[in-house]
């Protein structure tokens, strides 16, 4: 399994969510299958939004679980238990790490720029540490 910290600088926590559509879409165009953790339903609803809107050349087709088709689209956006069939990429915008991460490929986790979105996120690098995962992290 591959986990990657991607760090923000700015304080400004929409681009936390920005950064997820960036690394979504991109994921999304490498034929990926993309589940993402939000942190509450508010976030996950904003993220959605933002997904139609972030990029006027962009469509990434995308549902809120519980609230798409059957089959569902490439990318799923919850906030609650993961999907039992998402197994490919995780991108986690939550302050737990979810209980049934490990059956993920790659695991991305976007660390905001404040101490309140930092705790966290150090909490989950030694988190996966202690369970033996190679953790990575680049600095944006």
């Amino acid at each position: 399994m591959e986990i990657t910290f991607y760090v923000l600088t700015p304080t400004d926590p929409a681009s936390r969510l920005t950064t997820a559509c960036r690394l979504i879409e991109k994921a999304f165009r490498s034929k990926h299958q993309v589940y993402v953790q939000a942190g509450s339903r508010a976030e996950a609803e904003q993220l959605d939004e933002l997904l139609w809107t972030f990029k006027a050349e962009s469509f990434i087709p995308h549902h809120l679980v519980g609230d798409g088709p059957t089959p569902p689209p490439a990318v799923r956006i919850g906030h609650g238990p993961l999907a039992a069939d998402a197994r490919d990429l995780l991108v986690n915008l939550a302050a737990e790490v979810p209980t049934g991460f490990e059956r993920f490929r790659r695991i991305l986790e976007i660390v905001g720029g404040d101490e309140a979105l930092r705790a966290p996120a150090r909490q989950h690098w030694r988190f996966y540490k202690q369970q033996g995962y190679a953790v990575t992290s680049h600095n944006l």
